[in-house]
């Protein structure tokens, strides 16, 4: 089960919550603000959230870190490229959008290729690079239930922001063409700040 939580701090950014309906077990995704909000979807519910997991490393996807970490003493995931993001507020954009800039010390790392399980639950997501809004960046699939976590890489209509610090868009339609595309065309594309897509929608765009 797929749960979509828009939150809202400077910008308004889709947090998701992946769930094994059978375990209440699973993955919390790109929680960028109002974690008071999330924690008492958790609560309300009784889900136990194994691992936070970070498209990348922009600020308005990891807001609420801080504070969710805290309370559910689960690890925080990022591609080893988003340390960087995570410990540079210039980079991650909070010192000029925050009145109290972030950073976040002690991220543990995905690589390319892994395949993310839970502990309790049958889901699992295998993870790809896909550079271009910021080096970090990678897409979180689920073969099973068709449905990808895209963050920012491509939106309803177009592609992601590429025009950040660090941001190549010669790399970022390469990732679209290259794996995003090439993901079955009933893919739920799931992005970072807009409604959901599919591949097959996408891909006349590119290709």
């Amino acid at each position: 089960m797929t749960f979509l939580v828009p939150v809202k701090g400077v910008f308004a950014v889709n947090c998701y919550f992946h769930m094994d309906p059978a375990t209440g077990h699973g993955f919390l995704i790109d929680p960028g603000a109002e974690a008071d909000r999330l924690l008492a979807h958790i609560r309300d519910r009784g889900w136990t959230i194994e691992r936070i997991l970070l498209t990348h490393g922009h600020f308005d996807h990891f807001g609420a870190v801080p504070r969710l970490r805290e309370a559910l003493g689960c690890p925080v995931l990022i591609h080893p490229e988003g340390d960087r993001y995570l410990a540079d507020t210039g980079l991650n954009l909070s010192r000029y959008c925050c009145d109290e800039p972030i950073t976040i010390p002690g991220a543990d790392h995905f690589q390319a290729g892994d395949t993310l399980t839970l502990e309790e639950g049958t889901l699992s997501l295998k993870v790809f690079h896909t550079p271009g809004h910021t080096p970090d960046s990678v897409i979180f699939y689920d073969r099973a239930n068709s449905l990808a976590f895209v963050g920012d890489t491509v939106n309803k209509g177009g592609q992601g922001e590429h025009r950040l610090p660090d941001g190549d868009k010669d790399r970022m339609e390469r990732s679209i063409r290259e794996v995003i595309l090439t993901l079955p065309g009933n893919t739920s594309l799931l992005s970072g700040h807009t409604l959901p897509t599919t591949a097959d929608a996408e891909r006349g765009r590119y290709l």
